[in-house]
């Protein structure tokens, strides 16, 4: 595998079984640093606000939350000049649709990724986004390379 085993992930989501499937899914990376988790966007906003935390290196934001959606989140965290070189994956939970992937594009996602059932699928999406050279990425933005899928 070819990444950085010093990156700092974060992931956002409401559903607790969520967060531990994507956490089981990136154990074998063997980061460096835990992975973080929020529950919310509200909790989100707060971590990235807390200056004696590390910023992370990516977020993945589930869309589908309650109080602050997911794409409410992403509009606060791109609205801040802070926080605009960090890669934000938006997650779907059931397909990608139209509508929802040309909101969180013009919102400012990097990419939009639907969750997948399987294990398996899980941990190559987890190994595709983890390897993207997301600099190079942020500055080629095209929309025909934003759904990311195995």
């Amino acid at each position: 595998m070819d990444y950085r085993k010093d990156i700092r992930i974060l992931l956002t989501d409401d559903d607790e079984d969520d967060r531990e499937f994507f956490a089981e899914a990136l154990a074998d990376f063997q980061f460096e640093n835990p992975v973080e988790f929020c529950k919310s966007g509200v909790e989100l906003l707060d971590r990235l606000y807390n200056v004696n935390l590390l910023v992370p290196d990516i977020i993945f934001l589930d869309l589908n939350m309650p109080i602050l959606s997911g794409f409410e989140t992403l509009q606060q965290i791109r609205e801040d000049v802070k926080f605009k070189d960090i890669p934000v994956i938006a997650i779907y939970s059931t397909s990608a649709t139209e509508d929802g992937v040309k909101t969180t594009f013009g919102l400012g996602a990097n990419a939009y990724v639907v969750k997948p059932i399987a294990f398996g699928d899980l941990k190559k999406l987890l190994k595709k986004v983890i390897e993207t050279d997301w600099k190079e990425k942020m500055e080629n933005v095209r929309i025909e390379s934003f759904i990311i899928s195995v």
